[in-house]
C-alpha cells in the first residue's frame, strides 16, 4: 500500500511542477491541492483496510456495513476537501479537478499493475 500512495504523490508532484511550467505557479498550486485530496482518499482507504485485517468480521452484514461506512467517509471527505479549495479559498477549478483525477488515476493503474504482477 505505501508503494501505492507513493507513486502516486510522486506523479501529482510531477503533474503540479508541469501545470506550474504551462500556467504558473497559482495552476500548480491548485493542482497539488487536488492531489492531495486524492492521497488523502488512497490514505482512507488504506487506514480502514488495515482496520479491516486486524478485526476479522464474522459475518456479512457487519463486513459489508464497515465498507459502506468506508466509502461515505472518503465521499464526504474529498467533497468537503475539493468544495474548500473551490470556494473557500477560491483555487482554480480546472488544475484542481486534474490534479485531483490524474492522482485518483495514478493510483488505480498502480494498483492495477500490482495485481496483474502478483499473478
Amino acid at each position: 500500500m505505501f508503494f501505492l500512495v507513493a507513486l502516486q504523490g510522486v506523479v501529482v508532484l510531477v503533474t503540479a511542477v508541469a501545470l506550474g511550467y504551462w500556467k504558473g505557479p497559482a495552476a500548480a498550486g491548485a493542482a497539488l491541492y487536488g492531489g492531495a485530496a486524492a492521497l488523502a482518499n488512497s490514505a482512507l482507504l488504506g487506514w480502514r483496510h488495515r482496520q479491516g485485517e486486524r478485526q476479522i468480521h464474522s459475518d456479512a452484514g457487519r463486513h459489508l456495513r464497515s465498507f459502506y461506512r468506508s466509502s461515505l467517509e472518503r465521499i464526504v471527505v474529498v467533497s468537503v476537501w475539493l468544495g474548500l479549495g473551490l470556494g473557500g479559498w477560491g483555487l482554480e477549478p480546472m488544475p484542481m479537478l486534474a490534479g485531483f483525477v490524474i492522482g485518483l488515476l495514478a493510483w488505480v493503474i498502480a494498483a492495477a499493475g500490482r495485481f496483474v504482477a502478483w499473478k
